[in-house]
């Protein structure tokens, strides 16, 4: 017992952080004594294999299947504390941050090893788990930071506030310049908490309909792919907005979205369906435009079965964004191209608190050149760079490119 102990000990202080130096989203330290070794893996599969009896005979030569030995998990920010005793087959599991405790009995030990994978993957109180991804996780691809596809909806609808870059710059429309407009574009970018980074690649594609140039209709449908190490997730969403102007200068658009995504890699998947009402004041000085944009949505998780197992984070939370754009309007002419810019702040604000990150902003700046095809009656290409920062040392970068037509 004193010696099992120690090998608790020895993974607590892993739990706490210390030895965690790496970018896989999952890692394992392994404690037989006074010898440990760590591994890390883009999936449990990779890792439950790492964790085998042959694995750990070659990370550590004293251990055999009798041996007393403590195994410290970080599961892409969630901690795991297991042991087998000595001359045990039982796997004991305890998991602090969902206060659940878990014994797995098998004929050897890489059999206890394999249900506890299998628990993680798709078994046990998977409420609890999923909520503790959320609020624990720098790279949930679901919800918990501003990659994931809670976050990444807020956003999408957010954007609709400003249908062309150069809205409010003409008397003459204020919605966009054309009946029928379409959006299409890449944002690729790099974000990073913790220890933990995330490669991130979104693929917006909009429509809108505005038969008199003021009020919208709009289609949204953005399709996001997240990495993590060696870890993939996809997500994306579909969104409509009604654009309905108050006055010239000021416009409100409710909007009602729903998004599903998932990771065969990180075991995970999940659903949001949201309701919002966005905000637009856009006023006119000189040869500029200072608009402000104001997003409240509430944003639910639902059911999603998939292999018997309901991936429902169980999550209901507002979000709040606020922000500014300043836009002029009669830019520069390079190469005798128009040229503008606009730079903007956003503010995002999610007061529940079961979330990772639930405040951050983004500053992004973006120029622009229109009348690029002169078969279009309207066309224009925008590029931007956006740099994020919030919570728990977040920072993200971005490089945006749209072409609207």
């Amino acid at each position: 017992m004193k010696k099992l102990s120690k090998l608790i000990c020895a993974s607590i202080v892993f739990l706490q952080g210390t030895c965690l130096q790496a970018y896989q989203p999952y890692h394992a330290i392994i404690a037989d004594g006074a010898v440990s070794a760590t591994v890390s893996a883009p999936n449990l599969n990779d890792l439950s294999s790492d964790l085998k009896t042959t694995g750990l005979e070659l990370l550590i030569p004293t251990y055999t299947p009798t041996s007393a030995v403590a195994i410290g998990f970080d599961l892409r920010g969630v901690k795991a504390l297991t042991f087998f005793a000595a001359d045990s087959t039982t796997l004991v599991v305890h998991i602090p941050q969902t206060g659940t405790t878990e014994t797995f009995l098998g004929a050897t030990r890489d059999e206890s090893i394999q249900l506890f994978k299998e628990f993680l993957r798709d078994g046990g109180d998977k409420t609890h788990l999923l909520r503790a991804y959320a609020k624990y996780s720098p790279i949930d691809p679901i919800a918990g930071n501003p990659n994931s596809l809670m976050s990444q909806m807020a956003q999408a609808d957010y954007l609709m506030g400003r249908l062309t870059p150069l809205s409010g710059c003409d008397c003459s429309w204020s919605a966009q310049p054309i009946v029928h407009q379409f959006q299409a574009g890449v944002h690729a970018g790099r974000a990073f908490s913790k220890s933990y980074d995330t490669t991130i690649v979104t693929l917006p594609l909009r429509y809108s309909y505005s038969p008199n140039h003021d009020w919208a209709l709009v289609l949204d449908a953005p399709f996001t792919y997240n990495r993590n190490g060696g870890a993939s997730s996809f997500f994306g969403s579909l969104g409509f907005g009604l654009r309905v102007p108050v006055t010239h200068e000021w416009s409100l658009t409710p909007t009602v979205r729903a998004g599903a995504g998932g990771s065969l890699d990180l075991c995970t998947a999940g659903t949001f369906v949201s309701t919002g009402l966005l905000s637009e004041y856009q006023y006119k000085i000189s040869k500029y435009v200072l608009s402000m944009t104001n997003y409240a949505g509430y944003f639910t998780s639902t059911n999603f079965w998939l292999s018997g197992v309901n991936f429902n984070y169980h999550l209901h939370d507002w979000v709040l964004k606020n922000g500014l754009t300043f836009t002029s309007c009669e830019g520069y002419e390079i190469f005798c191209r128009p040229l503008n810019f606009s730079v903007s702040v956003i503010d995002s604000y999610f007061p529940g608190h079961r979330l990772y990150i639930k405040h951050y902003d983004e500053v992004n700046v973006s120029l622009f050149t229109t009348g690029i095809n002169p078969r279009l009656d309207y066309d224009c290409l925008s590029f931007g760079f956006a740099y994020q920062f919030g919570d728990k040392d977040y920072k993200g970068y971005s490089l945006n490119l749209d072409y609207q037509f």
